[in-house]
């Protein structure tokens, strides 16, 4: 099979884009293919979709499938940054700044992206408007002997647990024991966001249910945006912060009202890395 694919670095979570029409029912096989060392090589894959919905259709927009079905920020503000770069005649524009609504596998809503072009014509600043989290808690897990605590925050798709890094030695045992407990719900794909509260630097680990696929990220969006809500509501107010991770910084906006998330944004840069033929 030849599939015309793009590949894209949102700080450096790398991602792959598949643009040619794939029945469903193939997305794990050839996501697991593109991903892989011997291929094109990247943390997830997306496959770029004609709209499902009448907004969307009314729209002319464009829809992004995820491998598992789950809800990716990274690549949502990608895909918005690649029709910019493909130059869809489309797009609103005010001065350099693009407006881009998407279909998004894991969200009910459209959602709104925001694109600034740079000098490099393949270098891009993307924001996207996340989706608000369904629910927020305080949670903690027997590991080792040991009560660890943690905050779970569930947006539409994925599930994240934000844990203090230097409370847990063995993190992929860890995960282990978080996915065991999460086998029992329905759930897209989780993550576990090790937060380095001193250094504010995280190191996100996700893991996309119907791939079976897990990835120490280079940088994730929605971990940050889970990070993000609950260091606010641990403020009791907006907060804006750049968090460092392996990749580099991605930029977290939270506006809180009556003591509930409002609004939610992140951004960072986006490189378009290169696009041609994939054999699968």
């Amino acid at each position: 099979m030849r599939l015309n694919y793009v590949k894209v670095n949102p700080v450096e979570n790398m991602t792959i884009f598949v643009m040619d029409p794939v029945d469903s029912s193939q997305h794990k096989i050839i996501a697991n293919r593109l991903m892989d060392y011997n291929s094109i090589n990247g943390e997830q894959v997306g496959f770029v979709e004609e709209p499902r919905t009448k907004k969307g259709k009314a729209l002319n927009t464009l829809r992004l499938e995820m491998m598992g079905g789950e809800f990716c920020g990274n690549t949502t503000r990608s895909l918005a940054a690649l029709m910019v770069h493909l130059k869809i005649d489309s797009i609103p524009r005010n001065g350099d700044v693009y407006s881009v609504i998407l279909e998004v596998s894991g969200s009910e809503e459209l959602i709104n992206c925001q694109v600034k072009t740079t000098d490099k014509d393949n270098e891009y600043y993307s924001k996207v408007q996340m989706p608000l989290p369904n629910r927020n808690s305080k949670t903690n897990i027997l590991f080792n002997g040991e009560l660890i605590d943690m905050t779970r925050i569930d947006f539409p798709g994925i599930t994240h647990f934000i844990v203090e890094d230097n409370d847990v030695n063995n993190k992929e045992e860890f995960f282990e024991t978080i996915k065991d407990k999460m086998d029992k719900e329905e759930y897209d794909a989780l993550g576990i966001m090790f937060y380095n509260s001193k250094n504010s630097f995280l190191r996100p680990l996700v893991y996309v249910r119907r791939t079976d696929s897990k990835f120490w990220e280079r940088s994730c969006a929605s971990g940050t945006s889970a990070l993000g809500v609950a260091l606010a509501l641990q403020k009791g107010g907006n907060i804006e912060e750049s968090i460092e991770q392996p990749g580099g910084k991605l930029n977290v906006t939270v506006f809180i009202e009556a003591g509930k998330v409002s609004d939610l944004y992140l951004d960072g840069e986006v490189v378009i890395v290169s696009e041609g033929i994939v054999f699968v």
